[in-house]
C-alpha cells in the first residue's frame, strides 16, 4: 500500500474499483436468483447455488483487480465492468454447459429451483471451479483489451473442456453413482464430488506457470497450457486417490464423515500441485 501513500490520488481508483464490484456483485446476485428461484418457500437449495455464484464471481474479479491501475478513471472502470460482464456472463454459460452437455440426464437447475440441496452444490463447485481458471486467465491479462479477451475466452474454453473430463473420469470410476447421489439428495457423497470438483480446477490452473507469454508465442503457450493442463489433471487425480488409499482404511468405507474427509483430500491437493508448479 506503499503507493496510495506516495499518491493518494490512487484512491480514486479504489473507489471506481469498489463501485464496479458493488455493481457487478449486484448484477450476478440478481440474475442466479432469477435463474434458480424456487418455485416454494424453501430456498436454502437456490440460496447456496446464488451464493456460490457470487464467491466465484469476486474469485474472477481478483485476476483483473490485482496489478497496476489503469492509466484513467474511465479505463479502470471500463476494464473492471468489462471483465466482470464478461465473467458473470461465461459462469453462468459454464453453469448451463454443465446443466445441458456434461449431466444431460439431470435438470439441476430444475431441482435446485425445487429444493435439491445437492443439484445446488455440484452447480456452485462448477461455478468455483470455473472462476478458479478464469482467474488464472486474468492475471496474465495486460491492458490490451483485445488480448485480454481472447485469453479470457481461451481459459473459458480450457476449463469446461477439462473441468467435464474431470466429471467424466468421476462418472466412470463410480459407474454413474454421482447421478444417483444427486438424485437421493447424498449430501455427504456429494459434498465429496463437489470439492474433488474445485481441487481439479485448482490444479489445471497450475498450469498458468507453463503459459505466460501468450502475447509473443500465442499458439506454442496454447499448446503448453492444454498439455499441461492435462498433466496436472491427471497427476491430481492419482496424487489424491494414491493418499486416499494409503490414509483411509478400507474396512471403515461406511464410517460416519467419510466422504467428506475424501474430499478435503482432493481440496487440498488441489491447493498443493500449484505450489508446487510455482
Amino acid at each position: 500500500m506503499t503507493w496510495l501513500v506516495s499518491d493518494p490520488s490512487y484512491a480514486m481508483f479504489l473507489l471506481i474499483d469498489f463501485i464496479a464490484i458493488f455493481t457487478l456483485v449486484a448484477a450476478m446476485r440478481w440474475i442466479s436468483r432469477f435463474i434458480v428461484k424456487p418455485v416454494d418457500q424453501h430456498s436454502e437449495a437456490s440460496n447456496i447455488e446464488t451464493a456460490c455464484a457470487v464467491i466465484a464471481l469476486m474469485l474472477a474479479l481478483t485476476g483483473v483487480t490485482s496489478g497496476a491501475f489503469s492509466l484513467t478513471l474511465f479505463d479502470e472502470w471500463l476494464l473492471v465492468s468489462v471483465y466482470g460482464v464478461l465473467a458473470i456472463g461465461l459462469l453462468r454459460l459454464g453453469a448451463l454447459i454443465q446443466d445441458k452437455l456434461i449431466l444431460p440426464t439431470l435438470n439441476l437447475s430444475s431441482a435446485t429451483q425445487h429444493g435439491n440441496i445437492t443439484a445446488a452444490y455440484i452447480t456452485g463447485a462448477h461455478l468455483i471451479g470455473t472462476a478458479i481458471v478464469i482467474r488464472a486467465t486474468m492475471e496474465w491479462s495486460s491492458q490490451d483489451e483485445n488480448l485480454g479477451i481472447n485469453e479470457l475466452l481461451l481459459g473459458f474454453v480450457l476449463s469446461q473442456l477439462l473441468l467435464a473430463i474431470e466429471t467424466r473420469l468421476r462418472l466412470i470410476w463410480t459407474s454413474g453413482g454421482l447421478l444417483k447421489s444427486i438424485k437421493d439428495s447424498n449430501r455427504a457423497s456429494i459434498i465429496k464430488a463437489a470439492m474433488q470438483h474445485i481441487g481439479a480446477a485448482l490444479a489445471i490452473s497450475s498450469s498458468a506457470y507453463f503459459a505466460t507469454d501468450l502475447d509473443t508465442q500465442w499458439q506454442l503457450a496454447v499448446v503448453a497450457w492444454f498439455v499441461s493442463s492435462i498433466v496436472f489433471l491427471l497427476a491430481y487425480l492419482a496424487l489424491a486417490e494414491l493418499c486416499v488409499r494409503i490414509i483411509l482404511p478400507k474396512d471403515e468405507a461406511y464410517e460416519g464423515g467419510r466422504a467428506v474427509l475424501e474430499g478435503a483430500i482432493y481440496l487440498g491437493w488441489g491447493f498443493i500441485l500449484p505450489a508446487l508448479a510455482s
